[in-house]
């Protein structure tokens, strides 16, 4: 690949327009930094810049740099500009740029990312929270055995081919919880915040398997021609027999969004015709209407990898994803600009950091008041 002048290839980032490995350049290098240090020099920036475009260039890993103390990345204002979430309104902070009063200071408590949650109830209504349990079995009965694993994951194993057991299980998450588990077929499904999934707990002599899906999760689907495997969620269902694909359908988001990696689904709207999708393309459900749109799936599937990544989405839209995942309540005060915002977070930061970066802008400005967010000019 050939790389463009730096300033140019921040201006394609700030404007959505960069390939898979353009992206790849500017996010793999500022995601290494943390946000509470020194500012790099113009030469360390320079060698950062053609060490990165060299590793692209022979696709090369990227390992990050490790300066001798970690330093905040405070780029001139040409550069700083276009990089991270604010891209196309804002600096990130730089000292001429910085409010009377950060968000850092604002907040006497600390509100922290979430965390690996999630409740399990049973069959019989009993409800089991997974943070409270050690690492072992969680409940068996009729030949079904949950267990949860060291690294947060839950497991079901079936003994007996003909086991009939009959029922549904729902893992459900709040506000800044997410989990993953691995379905009683050996599928795999992430769980987004504020969502929660129902599954039976055998699909044994089943014809279909059909679990059911409000909020956000991501599948990687085990493949059995046989025996599709069905998602039903607000406004659609998505027919699969083994693939990876994401799906968003939150009840307070305008559109339904699915997109898939792997593999092909048919998605039928229930009120419609039921459509393909190939690998790399996204269905936009909204009101009824379908559309089929080409993605980049890391945009969709960036919350499972542990970072919140935007393409031009607007600032309310922003704000929803980081008040399900900090677990606090987004207050929009009147006559914000309308600009959208294009680029990357990792969502382990205290919220502090991220909304000081997205305070950059001279457009916005955060005030925390213990677990609500305003959001002025």
């Amino acid at each position: 690949m050939e790389i463009p002048d730096f300033d140019e290839l921040l201006e394609k980032y700030r404007k959505g327009e960069c390939t898979p490995r353009e992206l790849d350049f500017i996010e793999s290098w500022y995601l290494q930094y943390q946000l509470d240090a020194e500012p790099l020099s113009q030469a360390e920036l320079e060698h950062e810049v053609a060490r990165i475009t060299e590793s692209i260039a022979q696709k090369i890993p990227i390992v990050a740099y490790q300066p001798p103390i970690f330093r905040r990345l405070r780029l001139p204002l040409g550069i700083a500009a276009s990089i991270l979430v604010i891209l196309g309104i804002g600096y990130l902070l730089s000292p001429e740029h910085q409010k009377d009063q950060s968000v850092a200071q604002q907040a006497e408590l600390p509100i922290s990312p979430g965390r690996h949650a999630a409740s399990l109830t049973l069959v019989n209504g009993k409800k089991i929270f997974l943070s409270d349990q050690q690492t072992g079995k969680v409940a068996q009965g009729a030949g079904v055995t949950i267990t949860k694993t060291s690294n947060g994951e839950l497991i079901y194993d079936i003994k007996g081919t003909k086991n009939k057991t009959s029922g549904f299980n729902t893992l459900a998450t709040t506000n800044g919880e997410t989990y993953r588990v691995r379905l009683p077929d050996g599928s795999m499904v992430w769980l987004n915040a504020a969502s929660s999934l129902k599954y039976p707990i055998s699909f044994q002599n089943s014809a279909e398997r059909v679990v059911q899906l409000s909020g956000e999760a991501y599948f990687e689907i085990s493949k059995d021609r046989k025996h599709p495997f069905i998602v039903k969620s607000r406004e659609q269902q998505v027919e699969v027999l083994g693939t990876h694909f994401n799906i968003n359908a939150y009840h307070d988001e305008p559109d339904i969004l699915t997109t898939l990696l792997e593999g092909s689904i048919r998605l039928r709207p229930e009120r419609g015709i039921a459509r393909i999708l190939k690998p790399g393309q996204q269905a936009k459900l909204a009101n009824g209407d379908l559309k089929i749109l080409e993605a980049d799936p890391r945009t969709a599937t960036a919350w499972k990898d542990g970072h919140f990544r935007f393409k031009n989405e607007s600032l309310q839209s922003v704000m929803r994803k980081i008040s399900r995942w900090y677990n606090v309540e987004v207050t929009f005060q009147k006559g914000l600009p309308e600009d959208t915002y294009s680029g990357a977070v990792t969502r382990h930061s205290d919220i502090r950091q991220v909304l000081e970066i997205m305070e950059g802008s001279n457009n916005i400005h955060f005030t925390i008041k213990e677990r609500r967010i305003i959001v002025s000019k």
